[in-house]
């Protein structure tokens, strides 16, 4: 399966024939992010991140943001993560459902978060409208470097081969060791 955020609802497409399957209904807002783990479909919408069976498509839980419209997710072995139209970054503990912290710091929509995890230390990147990338260390729970070298909005995050690449409007990726 793979899934598509629109507005009101969540797309279930059949991988093979290219064909929807379903449309999972009753989303707030415009769904703006979505991430598979496991046996499940985490999908943030309006103040809202929804967690989904793989095997029913029912709704398991609903954890409530107070950042307004999630823009990204991001999960780790002890966490979900979400960035929000309000500039924060929230965390909740992935087997209790509790939130633990609420991230602040950057000026603007939090539209990437991306994870790089390392021996004895796991760091989230978050980029942001604010033109600037975040690194926080998830063990100690602060914002461990501020990076500003982009000229417009920070849209895309992803971490491969222990390094972190960010993709901007300026028309820029940047490589950060």
């Amino acid at each position: 399966m793979v899934f598509s955020g629109s507005l009101r609802s969540i797309k279930v497409w059949d991988i093979l024939s290219y064909r929807p399957i379903k449309e999972l209904p009753s989303q707030n807002h415009w769904v703006r992010a979505l991430v598979v783990s496991g046996n499940y479909l985490y999908s943030g919408s309006y103040k809202t991140v929804k967690v989904w069976s793989l095997d029913t498509l029912e709704v398991l839980h609903v954890l409530q943001s107070s950042g307004g419209s999630v823009y990204s997710l991001v999960l780790t072995d002890k966490y979900i993560i979400c960035g929000t139209y309000e500039n924060l970054i929230q965390v909740w503990d992935l087997h209790s459902l509790k939130q633990v912290m609420t991230f602040t710091g950057h000026t603007g929509i939090v539209y990437t978060l991306a994870i790089l995890k390392t021996p004895g230390q796991t760091r989230l990147f978050s980029g942001s409208y604010d033109k600037s990338i975040r690194v926080w260390n998830l063990e100690l729970m602060t914002c461990s470097q501020t990076l500003v070298r982009h000229e417009g909005s920070v849209t895309c995050l992803c971490v491969s081969m222990g390094r972190a690449f960010s993709g901007a409007v300026d028309g820029t990726i940047k490589v950060w060791v």
